[in-house]
């Protein structure tokens, strides 16, 4: 995760430079010799951002990496799509619950990409959840080679503060030109410290007019 707040005050309202690549760009971005190992994916547009992050991590799983994906999303988008069946436990079952690490782990029914679905867990306020989260996510870092956190459209600066303690490269997955919403995001980051964003999308509008 690159974080720069020296520079925050300087930032303005204009849109922010953008680094854009297709899906398997990133895999491919990601899966280069000194590439981070956790991925924190952000969709602000919700699951069709999801649904690239679990094309990312199916694209990467074809390039020979080990790849997990962690469904951190409300709308359990990643566990519908990867998990060969439903009501599997997953992470808010490592969260909140009892249930054993290795049980949260599966196959993804598509590819050679594994899963930690969203689980099945109530979700209960815990102080400890930071903690945990990043005992998890460390154990996930030694086994995988890369870890893929998708937090669809939850909240950028919350995430961002639950993760502040993480090394991880940030995507922003915009599967739909939308530069609009891709400039209020990369603004936000930019605003919060994080700058050299990665996004995760097909050929922007803007490219697209000037065509």
């Amino acid at each position: 995760m690159q974080r720069d707040a020296s520079h925050t005050d300087d930032l303005s309202e204009t849109p922010q430079e953008r680094f854009v690549l297709p899906v398997h760009g990133v895999a491919d971005f990601l899966s280069m010799r000194g590439a981070k190992s956790t991925v924190l994916v952000l969709s602000p547009t919700g699951d069709d951002g999801s649904t690239a992050s679990v094309m990312l991590a199916r694209s990467m799983a074809e390039l020979g990496r080990s790849v997990v994906l962690v469904d951190m999303t409300v709308s359990g988008c990643p566990t519908r799509l990867m998990a060969a069946e439903p009501d599997l436990p997953g992470m808010a079952d490592l969260l909140f619950g009892e249930t054993a690490f290795g049980e949260t782990i599966h196959h993804d029914r598509l590819s050679n990409a594994h899963i930690v679905p969203q689980g099945l867990s109530t979700v209960l306020p815990s102080r400890k959840i930071t903690e945990r989260l990043m005992m998890i996510v460390g154990a996930l870092s030694d086994t995988y080679d890369t870890v893929l956190l998708e937090f669809g459209s939850a909240d950028i600066s919350g995430v961002l503060r639950l993760m502040k303690y993480v090394d991880a490269e940030i995507v922003l997955s915009l599967p739909v030109a939308d530069d609009e919403r891709a400039d209020e995001a990369l603004l936000e980051l930019a605003t919060l410290g994080y700058n050299d964003i990665m996004t995760m999308s097909e050929q922007s509008s803007r490219e697209r007019s000037a065509a």
